[in-house]
C-alpha cells in the first residue's frame, strides 16, 4: 500500500514539473469554420534530428473546448486538459463576459476580469497570489494579445493571419512562477475575446 502512494505521489510530481516547465506555442481550432474546439501545441521536446538554427515540430498537448457543443448559443462554460491537468472555465454570472473562473481538478483557482467595466481590451488575471495584466494591442480588433510584466515575463499571442482566429501562435517567456492554468487563462480570455461566437 505504501509504494502505491508513492508511486502516485511521484506521478502527480513528475505531471505537476513538466507542466511547469513545458510552454505553449499555439492553439488552433479543430474545425475551419467553428470556434467551440481548440486544440493546444507546443513545441516537441525531442531535438535529436534537428538542424542547426531549425525549429522543432509542434506536438498536440491538450485542448480547450465548449462545455455544452449541443447547446447552441451557450458560451459561459468550457472544458480544458493541458500537460495532463484538467479543469473548467466558467463565468461568474451567467450573460456577463467581463468575469471569469478558472478551476483545475486539483484545486488552483484563476479569477479573470476586465480592469474597467465593459472594456474588453484589458484584464486582470489572478491567483490571489499575484496578478497579470492582459491587454490587446488595438481596441478595435482582438487578434494580439500581450503580458508585459518587469517581475514575471512576457506573454504574446497573435493570429497567425490577420483577422482570421483561427489560429493563434503563442510567445512564452514567463518565469516559472506563473503556473499553466494561468498561462490557460491567457489563452483562454484572448481566444475568447478575439474569435467570433457562431
Amino acid at each position: 500500500m505504501k509504494w502505491k502512494f508513492l508511486i502516485l505521489t511521484l506521478c502527480c510530481t513528475v505531471t505537476t514539473y513538466l507542466a511547469q516547465t513545458q510552454t505553449l506555442s499555439g492553439i488552433g481550432s479543430r474545425w475551419g469554420d467553428s470556434f467551440v474546439e481548440w486544440d493546444l501545441m507546443a513545441f516537441s521536446a525531442d531535438t535529436t534530428d534537428l538542424a542547426e538554427g531549425e525549429m522543432p515540430p509542434e506536438e498536440p498537448v491538450g485542448e480547450l473546448k465548449l462545455r455544452w457543443l449541443n447547446v447552441r448559443d451557450d458560451w459561459s462554460e468550457w472544458d480544458f486538459e493541458v500537460f495532463g491537468q484538467r479543469g473548467t472555465i466558467r463565468q461568474k454570472w451567467k450573460n456577463d463576459f467581463t468575469n471569469w473562473e478558472l478551476r483545475t481538478y486539483d484545486g488552483a483557482v484563476i479569477t479573470m476580469r476586465t480592469a474597467w467595466a465593459n472594456d474588453l481590451n484589458e484584464w486582470r488575471i489572478t491567483d490571489n497570489d499575484f496578478s497579470l495584466t492582459l491587454k490587446s494591442r488595438w481596441t478595435n480588433q482582438l487578434d494580439e494579445w500581450l503580458v508585459q510584466d518587469p517581475n514575471r515575463g512576457r506573454f504574446y499571442m497573435y493570429t497567425l493571419r490577420q483577422r482570421d482566429p483561427l489560429d493563434w501562435a503563442i510567445e512564452d517567456s514567463l518565469d516559472d512562477s506563473v503556473s499553466m492554468p494561468m498561462r490557460m487563462a491567457l489563452v483562454f480570455i484572448s481566444v475568447f475575446h478575439g474569435s467570433p461566437r457562431m
